[in-house]
């Protein structure tokens, strides 16, 4: 927790700017912590494919790894519409409700403006 609490050192939290600028540092870290994690199971993954494995134990690190073949279906809505009646669309669909809440730093923005579409 040590390295943690430094990164909160100089937060004053009757500052917005502040805790928004400490939040950006963070986000950098774990962005930075995501690509090497993704990078390093790439590398893991690659490795048992090439030995053709599926499963592997570390006697060491005592760490597990598995690759799984998941099977996903996904409902097309159009042909349910077509198929169902209202009443019957109301029964199958369910509807959950929840708040998110979005920051945006002004780097993700111009990312954003690339794939925004420009009227």
């Amino acid at each position: 927790m040590e390295k943690v609490e430094v990164l909160l050192e100089g937060l004053d939290e009757k500052n917005i700017s502040s805790i928004l600028s400490k939040w950006r540092e963070v986000t950098n870290i774990r962005k930075q912590l995501d690509e090497i994690e993704e990078m390093l199971k790439i590398k893991v993954k690659t490795y048992l494919k090439e030995r053709e494995w599926d499963k592997y134990q570390d006697k060491e690190t005592k760490i597990s790894v598995s690759i799984t073949t998941v099977k996903q279906q996904k409902v097309d809505r159009t042909q349910l519409k077509i198929m169902l009646t209202e009443a019957q669309l109301a029964q199958v669909l369910q509807t959950t409700t929840y708040e998110k809440m979005s920051i945006i730093t002004p780097e993700a923005r111009e990312r954003l403006r690339k794939y925004a579409r420009k009227k």
